[in-house]
């Protein structure tokens, strides 16, 4: 009989999301929307013991930091994000995950493609002569063989009401070394939220699972082709799983808003290296400069289209020598503010790059500024 565990299960009143955690955690906010929680709502929850937990190396205070770097980064994030209060109220969680060993073997077929080149005559009509040239073929063979292998594959088992879809798309990315998984012990539990398992082993294996293990899968086949090209690829494959485990995975997750909008930032609990997310954006640093692209364009065009006239004028009165022109028959007249035309919008662009990278540079220094002195009042 599988052991059960004692914890504390409370539901979100805005999202729906279902979080437990461990009696000495004082929870008071939902990871999928910000929520606040009243505590004194928990109940009672039994849960069946997981094989494993790969407990968190990246503290809350490395999580703020790293998305407050992050944040700086952005083009057109709001310099005033950096010192809201969104992520200090913000608690680690556990995602519920299978963890599946994997034995597969297989067959796989396909055309391989071999380039060569080859030599051709054709009709040059300028030399008025066959004249010889040379073109690259691929001759086609097919090809097959054999593919083996283990994997470690993990699938999100926790989808339910307030859980967006993309978090399980992330979490499947998550990779980690087999050492690194500790035998679970609630002590890892303490202050961080869990999911719970939503979705049996069966059923991951089939929806998510097994997704995940064809595409390695194929991708091994795939480089065992021989040749420089291929086609007609097909793989059949069986695979032989050891019994799954049930183990938890470490994740930064916070959604909040700003104006009204909602974004998301996503870190692994073990690395600070992999940020996924959406930034706010300052509309008003859009719009403007929107405004200044247009404005130097408006005044490029104008600039090169009088320059080029009035060049081209000088010219053709300079060739003519008298002020009586026939501007048409000259082509002469059309070559200067051709030029002119040309090396106005080219210095046009490269002004307007150049102001646009002012406004945005000046935007990241102050967010620099903003986010050195967020650090150096940590310390």
């Amino acid at each position: 009989m599988e052991k059960q565990l004692q914890f504390k299960k409370i539901g979100c009143s805005n999202c729906g999301a279902e979080l437990i955690f461990d009696p000495g955690t004082q929870m008071t906010n939902c990871n999928f929307c910000g929520s606040k929680f009243e505590i004194e709502k928990a109940q009672d929850e039994e849960i069946v013991k997981p094989d494993g937990i790969l407990p968190f190396k990246v503290t809350k205070e490395n999580y703020e930091q790293a998305v407050l770097s992050w944040l700086s980064e952005g083009d057109y994030t709001p310099d005033d994000i950096l010192n809201s209060t969104v992520f200090e109220s913000v608690n680690g969680v556990y995602l519920p995950m299978w963890l599946y060993n994997v034995k597969y073997h297989g067959n796989w077929s396909a055309s391989s493609g071999y380039k060569r080149r080859e030599e051709y005559s054709e009709w040059s009509e300028s030399k008025k002569k066959m004249v010889s040239k040379t073109r690259t073929v691929i001759d086609w063979r097919p090809s097959s063989g054999q593919c083996a292998g283990d994997l470690t594959i993990i699938a999100f088992a926790g989808i339910g009401k307030g859980i967006k879809s993309d978090i399980a798309v992330y979490a499947h990315d998550t990779s980690f070394s087999r050492g690194e998984m500790k035998p679970f012990d609630s002590k890892y539990t303490i202050g961080f939220n869990l999911v719970d398992f939503t979705i049996d082993e069966h059923s991951t294996w089939e929806t998510l699972g097994k997704m995940q293990s064809d595409a390695q899968v194929k991708n091994d086949a795939k480089n065992r082709i021989p040749g420089d090209k291929y086609k007609d690829f097909y793989c059949d494959v069986i695979y032989d799983k050891d019994h799954p485990l049930r183990v938890y995975v470490p994740f930064w997750i916070t959604y909040y808003k700003y104006n009204d909008k909602e974004f998301h930032v996503y870190m692994d609990g073990t690395t600070t290296t992999r940020i996924r997310g959406m930034r706010p954006e300052d509309q008003g640093r859009k719009d403007t400069i929107k405004k200044l692209k247009l404005k130097i364009i408006a005044i490029g065009i104008l600039g090169s289209i009088g320059l080029g006239f009035v060049i081209g004028l000088i010219s053709c009165l300079i060739q003519k020598g008298r002020f009586k022109i026939n501007m048409i028959d000259n082509d002469k007249f059309y070559v200067p503010g051709l030029i002119a035309f040309v090396f106005i919008i080219i210095a046009t662009f490269i002004f307007q790059k150049y102001k646009t990278n002012e406004i945005l540079t000046k935007s990241k220094s102050k967010r620099q500024e903003i986010l050195n002195n967020i650090r150096n009042s940590s310390e």
